[in-house]
């Protein structure tokens, strides 16, 4: 039974996620924006899961000029930019426009068909899964980089505490997410849904802060990591160059990451 249901998921992985989408996008190809900075930050799960759907949007980006020339505040302050709270990122689907990261993945569940099949209680693992992705691995990831970033002068001894802090929390999490995965190719069903999309994400920059061996203690989320890249419409976006290259945008980025990098491990 396990080996039919592995060939069952390999010939899903071969195939673009928009057949699960098919019937939520029958009325036709909706009109979508996708407003965030040029950034991975809190929206890229999402652009993920659009892309995998093979949703067209309009991946719109607030660049760094307009934060650094003060020129964003005034862009915060329309609400037809900056959505209903005046923050990033912002979905526009159709007339539809609804702001927060967790509400947003929580809405192109239901938009993707991302449900279905599924239980209430799963499609409650998944928000949570969304919830953890953001919550808790992201930000620690940018609290790393903005601790390095916001003080030029640290040590490495420093720089060296706060990715160990970082590490130690990393570890905490880790292996509950290996045990929700287990042996499974997605962590809910045959074809990955939203929590699927951002806790690759999340991971994905948690290798950039902490390296790539921070997963090797956990084969369940490293095959999950390869399998997530593996399908061809994120293998395809990735490819493109159409992915944002940094975590948060900031100019300093790629000398902040190889300081973290360099630094010895304790």
């Amino acid at each position: 039974m396990l080996a039919s249901s592995l060939r069952g998921a390999s010939r899903l992985l071969a195939r673009p996620s928009a057949a699960l989408a098919g019937r939520a996008l029958s009325s036709g190809a909706p009109n979508v924006t996708l407003r965030y900075f040029d950034s991975r930050g809190r929206a890229q799960g999402i652009r993920y899961a659009l892309k995998d759907a093979e949703v067209e949007f309009k991946d719109e980006r607030v660049s760094l000029q307009h934060i650094i020339s003060g020129n964003w505040f005034n862009l915060k302050a329309d609400p037809n930019i900056s959505g209903p709270f005046g923050v990033l990122p912002v979905l526009h689907w159709d007339s539809y426009c609804i702001g927060q990261t967790e509400a947003i993945a929580g809405y192109l569940y239901h938009k993707l068909g991302h449900g279905e099949g599924l239980s209430l209680e799963e499609s409650a693992t998944s928000a949570a899964l969304v919830s953890c992705a953001h919550q808790d691995v992201i930000v620690m990831c940018l609290q790393v980089l903005n601790v390095v970033g916001t003080a030029p002068d640290l040590k490495d001894e420093q720089i060296g505490q706060a990715v160990q802090s970082c590490t130690v929390r990393m570890n905490g999490i880790l292996p509950r997410l290996e045990k929700l995965v287990g042996g499974k190719d997605f962590f809910l069903k045959d074809a990955p849904v939203m929590g699927d999309y951002c806790i690759y994400d999340a991971l994905d920059q948690a290798k950039l802060i902490l390296g790539d061996s921070v997963l090797d203690p956990h084969p369940g989320l490293k095959a999950f990591m390869d399998r997530m890249a593996n399908r061809p419409n994120i293998a395809k976006y990735v490819a493109s160059g159409e992915r944002p290259l940094f975590l948060t945008g900031a100019p300093q980025e790629a000398q902040i990451l190889q300081k973290i990098q360099n630094v010895p491990k304790l």
